[in-house]
């Protein structure tokens, strides 16, 4: 493989420096005309609460909103969530689950809606390209206190009452499309009620990018990523991570798969290949006969996914699949402080 020299290297950040301006014109413009009113934000009948990333995905934010979601019910809030459902192959309106039945499959819903409805009790997962005919639909249907909009932050059309923005912190130096993985420039976190900094106890924040921060939002906290010893299957099935003490074959299609593996590291399964693949993928067949052979060869004791994987990896079903589940875990004073500012 041929090896870049830095000059090379600076060549083809020249080359990519027109599409990167496009780019910020774009972000910059279409916020200009947000503040000063030409774009209006539309309100809902209920409290919006915004989840949202400043990059391309790996922050953790699924968890996260099982976190907030199964804590403000726990608070006696009736919420739901409201997601577009990203790689679905359904349109319009769809409801994923009423909080009680589970009302579509994997493919009409989109890969983390469908496990976010799998998880939740009593709280009802819709998606919808257009959040506001969602949000009008969740109101209406379920007449909600609280509708928690996944992945939202750039989607200004909604009005939100608060938004949180999750910044992975194993994130370094972060720089704009096409450069880096920022969506929006960082100054444009000021636009954000509270700022979490996610998996700390993997990769403890940057102190820079933290200073930086806070110089536009004031209220940041950090929050860890914390592994459950419970392994689920295929089937529902619940397996203690105990149980594998031998090889183990890992399977993800995550943003941050560096995470991942610590994580598994950390329960100590000896993973003998993980299989990185790119966020929200779709297995091929050729995909799944490869992950069988390798797992047959190495005479692994298991295939180990994430959460978000599992249901991807049905056609497996005759091997041992298990999901590695995850939670979010905050400090309990900003855990109320988080849950003040949201109620």
């Amino acid at each position: 493989m041929p090896k870049f020299d830095p000059q090379s290297i600076k060549k083809y950040r020249m080359l990519l420096w027109p599409f990167g301006f496009f780019y910020w014109l774009l972000i910059f413009w279409r916020n200009f005309f947000y503040n000063i009113g030409f774009f209006v934000s539309r309100k809902l009948p209920c409290k919006v609460v915004s989840t949202g990333n400043l990059s391309v995905g790996g922050t953790g934010k699924t968890p996260f909103i099982l976190f907030l979601a199964n804590t403000l019910k726990a608070k006696g809030l009736n919420v739901a969530v409201l997601s577009r459902g990203y790689k679905r192959k359904s349109t319009g309106t769809h409801v994923v689950s009423d909080g009680k039945t589970l009302k579509s499959d994997l493919n009409s819903s989109g890969d983390e809606p469908f496990m976010l409805a799998n998880k939740l009790r009593d709280i009802p997962v819709v998606v919808d390209e257009n959040r506001y005919r969602g949000g009008q639909f969740i109101c209406n249907e379920y007449n909600s206190d609280v509708i928690l909009m996944d992945d939202a932050f750039q989607h200004r059309r909604v009005f939100r009452n608060v938004d949180i923005v999750l910044i992975n912190s194993n994130h370094r130096r972060p720089k704009l499309l096409p450069y880096g993985l920022l969506r929006e420039p960082l100054k444009n976190i000021k636009r954000a009620d509270a700022v979490i900094f996610t998996k700390a106890n993997l990769t403890p924040p940057d102190e820079k990018l933290v200073s930086s921060v806070s110089k536009y939002c004031s209220f940041t906290m950090e929050s860890n990523l914390m592994l459950n010893t419970q392994l689920i299957g295929l089937d529902d099935s619940i397996k203690p991570v105990s149980d594998f003490n031998g090889p183990v074959v890992a399977v993800s299609g995550v943003g941050d798969p560096d995470s991942f593996e610590v994580i598994l590291e950390e329960a100590g399964l000896d993973y003998v290949h993980h299989f990185r693949h790119d966020d929200h993928v779709d297995y091929s067949v050729i995909d799944l006969e490869v992950i069988r052979e390798v797992f047959l060869a190495a005479e692994a004791q298991a295939i180990i996914t994430t959460e978000k994987d599992l249901a991807k990896l049905e056609d497996l079903k005759d091997l041992p699949v298990y999901a590695l589940p995850v939670g979010v875990l905050l400090n309990t004073k900003d855990e109320e402080q988080l849950i003040d500012l949201v109620c």
